[in-house]
């Protein structure tokens, strides 16, 4: 019985059959008869076939790395000869491309069974196709992603390399957000020349592809204009296309920006990646600088008003001299006129009442009127002839309940301490709190205050500069710039710098420093604006409250506001009371000052 699993040759004479639209006809062979074919992988599953290919996952054994194997049907090459070399015009293109938002390609070649294959990266995670039409994506992440694709095309383009099938279907995203351009099936060398064959997808194809005119670079950067449309609306533009902000509540910019990049005109369009990435990058910063959070309106009231606004912490300091003298106020009010006469009893009384809040009033009663057990006698004389006139004398349990300053206390609800003001915000002032919440909200809603992509961004650019610069080093820095790739490639911090690393290395760090702060810098200077005008907000509401009496909601208010100024992250009751405590929230585990470090 013949094996079953024996692959028919590549040169039989006996063809695979073909359907009359020349697709191939043909079984893929199974995850087991593939491994047989090419012992250097564990073969683990099949994927996805079409008429002329198929594509599993695997595993190249000698270092152990996850891997994309792409395979043709044998005697591909003899039945369709352009399609065969397009297959390693994509692998010739990808190998020459080192880049981090490019698949990369690891291994090309013919299996003993007549296959040819590509072994590439493995992706894991959705194409940008299935991302687009899973839900809207946001427009910074639109703008993040679309400033990788232009790297990718940047990269491809300074190698003389042209994809010509820009498309969602064709771009990978991984589980960090990082876009991987993939499929080069259909590159050419950038010349010039006039298309002869218009290959691609119509819906992004250049006019002058379809017209088989002169196509150079510019015929990608139409093709990444319409994938940024389509990321924004969920659908490719139509003729004539109408306006993303039809479909999607952005800037009106980014029409214009689009409006560039699809020219029908190459002369007239975006020239190369480089400026497209450049004009993402403005756009969705002058889009953030836009939305001006409503709390910077009273922030530009006050300038205009040529009132120098007073500081948050100069508010809460007026505020706790207003308490004192209140409480000096009410201390001289609290002493009735009538009670003159008594004066020393009162006093004498004095030490004992105070502590008579904290323990039981009732046993402190009896304590005052004993004293008066020793000159009851003479009281009980006088009822013959001057009963009326001493009758005030019953009083003393009276002046011992108005002389008692144990009243304060429930008058003045702001606790002595900011803590204890805070701690039960949300039970004592539940306007505050909910005013601290929304601030929180608006913080999180402000794409400047996320440096996350930035960074991630700044990563994916490092790593390339760092891969340029492995050529020439000896193994001691190579292994320098290896480590750096690795801890950038992993969102790892850092290592310090050391006197063995290459120059080149110590270069791109600092470089790569200096952006991280600027990047840092920016969100910072957003941060204290908003924090700035929150305050401001909490402030003037303090001021209403003690314009119509509420002096205590008003101190409240005011504390809240001293807090908010000391805060470093996104404001919130519970960071409210962590500052309020002492505890600085390191965006990890919160830290007492004392353990900080600077």
């Amino acid at each position: 019985m013949a094996d079953d699993s024996t692959p028919a040759s590549p040169t039989s004479d006996t063809p695979p059959p073909r359907t009359t639209g020349g697709n191939w006809r043909w079984e893929p062979p199974t995850a087991a008869e593939l491994q047989a074919l090419m012992p250097g992988y564990t073969i683990e599953k099949l994927l996805g076939r079409g008429g002329m290919g198929a594509v599993y996952r695997g595993v190249q054994t000698n270092l152990d790395r996850p891997v994309a194997i792409k395979i043709l049907p044998p005697g591909v090459e003899k039945e369709d000869p352009s399609f065969a070399e397009r297959f390693k015009s994509e692998a010739r293109a990808m190998a020459k491309l080192n880049h981090t938002n490019v698949v990369g390609v690891y291994d090309f070649g013919i299996t003993t069974g007549g296959h040819l294959y590509l072994v590439m990266e493995w992706i894991e995670g959705p194409t940008l196709h299935e991302l687009i039409h899973k839900g809207s994506i946001p427009v910074r992440k639109v703008a993040h992603l679309g400033m990788q694709l232009c790297d990718a095309l940047a990269y491809a383009h300074s190698h003389k390399i042209l994809h010509r099938d820009i498309k969602p279907g064709n771009i990978m995203i991984n589980q960090d957000d990082q876009v991987k351009v993939a499929d080069f099936g259909l590159a050419r060398p950038i010349t010039g020349e006039a298309e002869e064959n218009p290959f691609g997808t119509p819906d992004y194809a250049a006019p002058e592809i379809m017209a088989r005119q002169a196509v150079d670079q510019r015929a990608d950067i139409f093709a990444a204009g319409v994938v940024l449309y389509e990321m924004l609306t969920g659908r490719v533009p139509k003729n004539p296309r109408r306006s993303v902000t039809e479909y999607a509540p952005v800037s009106k910019r980014w029409d214009d920006l689009i409006d560039q990049a699809t020219h029908p005109d190459p002369a007239k369009r975006i020239q190369d990646a480089v400026d497209l990435r450049a004009r993402i990058s403005q756009v969705i910063t002058q889009a953030t600088e836009a939305a001006v959070p409503v709390a910077e309106v009273v922030v530009e009231a006050v300038a205009v008003s040529g009132k120098k606004a007073l500081a948050p912490m100069h508010f809460a300091m007026i505020g706790a001299a207003l308490v004192i003298v209140l409480g000096m106020v009410i201390g001289t009010l609290a002493k009735p006129e009538p009670e003159k006469p008594r004066k020393q009893k009162i006093a004498a009384q004095k030490p004992e009442v105070k502590e008579a809040p904290e323990e039981k009033p009732n046993k402190k009663r009896p304590k005052i009127q004993e004293p008066e057990e020793t000159t009851p006698e003479p009281a009980v004389v006088m009822p013959v002839t001057e009963p009326e006139k001493k009758a005030p004398e019953p009083p003393p349990p009276t002046p011992t309940m108005i002389a008692a300053p144990a009243p304060p206390p429930p008058l003045t609800p702001a606790p002595e301490t900011p803590l204890e003001a805070i701690q039960r915000l949300e039970e004592r002032d539940p306007e505050l709190a909910q005013l601290v919440a929304a601030f929180g909200q608006e913080w999180a809603a402000n794409d400047v205050l996320d440096t996350e992509l930035e960074r991630r961004d700044l990563a994916a650019k490092y790593i390339p500069a760092l891969q340029r610069s492995l050529t020439g080093l000896m193994p001691e820095q190579r292994d320098h710039v290896l480590s750096e790739i690795s801890h950038a490639a992993n969102h790892e911090p850092l290592n310090e710098p050391a006197e063995t690393w290459p120059p080149a290395l110590s270069t791109l760090r600092q470089a790569y420093n200096a952006q991280i702060s600027a990047i840092q810098a920016q969100a910072d200077a957003a941060a204290e604006k908003m924090r700035t005008a929150q305050c401001v907000l909490v402030v003037e509401k303090a001021k209403e409250r003690a314009a119509a009496g509420k002096i205590d909601a008003a101190k409240l208010a005011e504390v809240v506001a001293a807090e908010l100024a000391k805060l470093k992250t996104a404001p919130s009751v519970r960071a409210l009371k962590e500052s309020a405590a002492g505890v600085i929230t390191s965006g990890a585990a919160p830290v007492t000052n004392s353990a900080a470090t600077p």
